[in-house]
């Protein structure tokens, strides 16, 4: 194991305990290239991990993204610079993915999917970069972090911003940098793009900047014309929209990307009642709800989005929810000194076989899982408030 925390001068509640073996996964199980092994992947968290072999699939720009965001939180959170330093590791190989040279515009300013070489972006995935480069200036005052933040947001108005017919102004689902078609998913709108508001919102606040405001109201105004409705309580896609590791055969979009902290960002920018209220009305229907989550992503996401509302109107009416699911996600931790699963959660919502034959969903530990979890329970603890997936910046 290459870290521990640092010593508190006061002990460190259960959640901030299992926050920080979250954290730890992230720094033993992180890839660094060591003489003579020279290694082009040096920084690089994984994806997932299949437990019962520590097989490990290497992560993309969105899993560097989110590892490095509950990195943050832990240094923040221990003055360890451990935590720090992995982090700054983690935004190393992200820069990686990033084009910097003008001769290519299609791809200037934008960030290849998983390795400089993979020939599209997701920008919703790759949007998760520019915020964990605004999380690394705002921590650490690295000019060229937001510098490169701002210039993928340009790269998003230029290939990215669009208006689908019926539908309004979304985030286009792939752009390709090889002229191949579209592949079918992404002919149309996909719901994870709502996740999209949080991050403009904290683009606006690290730079002031009125557009990032406006492009923020208009996703929250089609969430609301398209998943939410005054009689519906959580957010829903049509059957033509599914996602199969986000959303339930009805429809209930479990695990929105940050859509519903999105709507509480909206809410905070504009005053306008119409996000705070979607955003009750989901919240509602979580904190009633008695089957299980059916998706592992889910429990994390949802629990987040609870303790987002009560910490936007200074209340505790979720809290005890988030609790609830806070120890079901607990369940799901690995108690274990492994260092490639470690301290990491369980559940690939993607399907394990699809990773390794005859595998189960929860043989794997994942960065999906895991990032969410560490992000709810630093809030469960409460002394300092990340940022990820955060109405906070």
């Amino acid at each position: 194991m290459r870290t521990g925390t640092r010593k508190m001068s006061k002990p460190l509640s259960p959640w901030a305990r299992a926050a920080l073996a979250g954290c730890n996964w992230f720094v033993n199980s992180q890839l660094i290239q060591k003489s003579p092994n020279w290694d082009a992947n040096h920084g690089r968290y994984p994806y997932n991990v299949h437990v019962p072999t520590q097989t490990r699939v290497l992560g993309l720009g969105w899993t560097q993204a989110r590892a490095v965001m509950c990195l943050l939180a832990a240094y923040e959170h221990t003055h360890n610079e451990d935590y720090l330093d992995c982090a700054r590791r983690g935004i190393d190989y992200a820069r990686m993915l990033q084009n910097m040279d003008r001769r290519f515009p299609l791809t200037y300013g934008g960030l290849h999917e998983e390795t400089p070489h993979s020939p599209f972006s997701y920008p919703r995935d790759a949007i998760e970069v520019a915020d964990a480069f605004l999380q690394w200036h705002r921590v650490t005052g690295d000019r060229d972090a937001l510098y490169r933040a701002e210039l993928f947001f340009d790269w998003l108005r230029r290939n990215a911003l669009t208006s689908f017919p019926g539908f309004g102004f979304w985030v286009r689902g792939e752009v390709r940098f090889d002229n191949q078609p579209l592949k079918d998913r992404f002919q149309r709108p996909i719901s994870c793009q709502m996740g999209c508001i949080t991050i403009l919102t904290h683009a606006y606040a690290a730079t002031r900047k009125a557009v990032y405001k406006d492009w923020a109201l208009k996703l929250a105004d089609s969430v609301l014309r398209n998943y939410s409705a005054p009689d519906q309580g959580p957010l829903r896609e049509s059957a033509g929209q599914r996602l199969s590791h986000h959303t339930s055969t009805d429809g209930v979009i479990y695990n929105d990307d940050g859509g519903s902290v999105g709507l509480l960002n909206a809410y905070k920018l504009s005053r306008d009642r119409r996000y705070l209220d979607a955003a009750i009305r989901a919240a509602e229907f979580f904190r009633t709800l008695r089957q299980p989550i059916p998706i592992f992503s889910g429990t994390g996401s949802v629990a987040n989005f609870l303790i987002e509302v009560d910490h936007l109107t200074k209340r505790s009416t979720y809290r005890p929810t988030a609790e609830k699911l806070a120890r079901l996600l607990l369940k799901l931790q690995v108690r274990s000194g492994r260092p490639l699963v470690g301290g990491a959660f369980r559940g690939e919502d993607e399907g394990g076989k699809w990773y390794h034959k005859g595998a189960a969903n929860d043989d794997f530990v994942t960065t999906r899982v895991t990032a969410y979890s560490v992000m709810l329970l630093f809030k469960l603890d409460g002394a300092e408030w990340p940022r990820g997936y955060s109405t906070h910046f």
